[in-house]
């Protein structure tokens, strides 16, 4: 802001608040450098804003913290913005998440002291059997099958309609 638009904005702002100082050469001096960067729209929305919710006459501080948090604002908004357009941008590699997933299943199977490929074909019929949906507890797709009183099942990974389902719909 030059000296003119601060003079502008100490009158308006004196129009609400008697307390705000008088436009004398030494006040739009100091005001005018320490609001340069400042544009003269933004000023007049922080005064308003200031006043909105406070009763304390404004400082250049007041409108010098107000432009910072509308850069701030814009800074993120711009940054979400590219974020989501990079990953609208990106298709998941499947066959890459596929890979990773049965190199974790070989690692924690030797771990435990289980054959990788038995290990890999046991994840391979749970991504089969909870690909399609229970005939018989209604669990969705991705959902674990439940008993009775609503909890996963423990004594077995599935219920037997389910495994039926998926190795017919596997053929």
């Amino acid at each position: 802001m030059n000296r003119t638009e601060v003079a502008a904005l100490l009158g308006a702002a004196s129009a609400v608040d008697p307390k705000v100082p008088q436009p004398d050469p030494d006040v739009l001096t100091m005001w005018a450098g320490i609001l340069d960067d400042v544009p003269a729209d933004v000023a007049g929305a922080a005064v308003r804003e200031h006043y909105r919710h406070n009763g304390e006459t404004v400082m250049p501080a007041d409108i010098v913290e107000y432009w910072r948090a509308v850069r701030r604002d814009v800074a993120e908004r711009r940054h979400t913005a590219e974020l989501r357009a990079r990953a609208a941008d990106r298709r998941p590699d499947f066959h890459a998440i596929r890979d990773g997933v049965a190199r974790v299943t070989a690692a924690l199977a030797i771990t435990r002291g289980v054959d990788p490929e038995y290990a890999e074909a046991e994840a391979e019929a749970r991504r089969a059997f909870l690909a399609v949906p229970c005939p018989w507890c209604k669990a969705q797709p991705g959902a674990p099958c439940t008993g009775p009183g609503g909890k996963p099942l423990t004594k077995q990974a599935a219920h037997d309609a389910r495994l039926a389902e998926a190795l017919t719909s596997t053929r």
